[in-house]
């Protein structure tokens, strides 16, 4: 059992729909009431105060591998071995050296400057899919916009064959729904026809490139990646294709629709970035301090090394969340937390991790995110939001399905 740390009437419920639509007020009670909160479900805690979460994080007892070095269990193995293959080789499971090692080897070819390459090209598949939208009329905002260009975009840098992309977004969203613990093992089965479909398309591409490399393609730049001998094995390179997918699409989705809506509701907001475009980087990091797309319950850790923590008794195994949602709406990190200013400049990154464990694909996923704001701005003079979003049901996301929006050329 773990130690009661919250009033009878404080729960976390995160598929309760009015949470979906605003969990703000619910972390505020959470900060106030039950900063480190027992979380009886999945026999852990989440931990919502700023100044802890930031602690944590940086704490060595906590790992990102919740087998803490066991591996899958041989049933899971058996039964799904496709999943275990691109999860076991993945950077959060990895130990300390081998992470090591595989950062190295390609964290250049993903900073700014090299990725700031393949502008043009994401440019341009954002066009073409602005001018298949209507000049005048009302949009989906999350479908016909930004679940349609950023699957495009990776599967374009990749160099994946025309036609995938809808089995890209099933892979991503599959791959990252099945990290939520206590997915029910019937949901969890669901996910799996889609982590094969994607591994079979990633598989034939890497041995497809090995017989013939292509010029400006990161898959190639992944296949050659290597120091004084040291390659990525085939395993790694799904693993990292995979964790590509989801940084490069899935996330980029969320981020871009919540962004306009957003910026929607502030219209003082948006009359600035429309008057100074170059405000939307700092726009699409607002919005993941101000109104981040996760269902709730934060970055998952797990114990390796029991210790006790503002009076909490953490034990071996046991996972523990660190809500950077609820944490970056604190005062005690910003003195406004509840006013969303896009000219905002802070030193944190509220949703692409941090340290070691800082996103490989934060920088593709911010170029992606800050060409398809300001392009879908310069393409619509004119936008109005003409309905309330429509949320899923997604394990991992409050994803917004249905983003109404009246848009004009004029």
């Amino acid at each position: 059992m773990l130690e009661p740390s919250a009033p009878s009437e404080l729960k976390f419920e995160p598929f309760d729909p009015a949470f979906v639509e605003d969990p703000y007020p619910t972390f505020r009670r959470f900060r106030e009431q039950a900063p480190i909160y027992a979380w009886e479900q999945v026999k852990g805690h989440i931990v919502f105060r700023y100044r802890d979460v930031m602690a944590l994080i940086r704490d060595p007892r906590l790992v990102t591998d919740g087998t803490l070095g066991a591996g899958f269990p041989d049933e899971l193995r058996a039964t799904y071995p496709d999943y275990v293959a691109i999860r076991e080789n993945d950077l959060f499971m990895m130990p300390p050296s081998a992470h090591a090692r595989v950062r190295k080897l390609v964290t250049p070819l993903f900073g700014p400057r090299q990725l700031e390459a393949h502008r043009p090209r994401v440019t341009q598949i954002i066009t073409d899919v602005l001018a298949a939208l209507p000049e005048d009329g009302v949009i989906n905002v999350f479908r016909d916009f930004a679940q349609t260009y950023p699957v495009r975009v990776i599967a374009a840098m990749l160099n994946i064959p025309s036609g995938s992309e809808p089995e890209f977004l099933a892979f991503a969203d599959a791959l990252i729904a099945t990290i939520f613990p206590g997915l029910p093992p019937e949901r969890f089965a669901g996910y799996m026809p889609a982590v094969s479909r994607g591994l079979d398309i990633v598989r034939a591409c890497i041995a497809d490139r090995r017989e013939r490399p292509m010029a400006d393609d990161l898959m190639t730049h992944l296949i050659s990646a290597c120091d004084d001998a040291d390659r990525l094995n085939d395993a790694e390179l799904l693993s990292l294709v995979g964790g590509l997918i989801i940084g490069g699409s899935d996330t980029t989705v969320h981020l871009t629709t919540y962004t306009i809506l957003e910026l929607l509701r502030h219209p003082d907001q948006l009359a600035l970035l429309r008057a100074d475009p170059s405000l939307a980087r700092l726009a699409l990091d607002e919005t993941l301090r101000y109104n981040a797309f996760g269902r709730g319950a934060g970055l998952a850790r797990f114990v390796e090394q029991p210790f006790a923590f503002e009076g909490v008794e953490f034990h071996r195994g046991q996972p523990v969340f660190l809500n950077t949602q609820a944490a970056f709406r604190d005062p005690e990190f910003v003195s406004d937390p509840d006013v969303y200013d896009i000219r905002r400049r802070t030193n944190s990154s509220p949703w692409f991790g941090h340290g070691p464990h800082f996103c490989l694909g934060a920088s593709l996923a911010r170029l992606e995110a800050e060409t398809a704001l300001q392009q879908f701005l310069a393409r619509y003079p004119t936008i109005e939001l003409v309905g309330k979003p429509v949320y899923g049901n997604h394990p991992i996301f409050r994803d917004i399905l249905d983003l109404p929006v009246r848009v004009s050329t004029k």
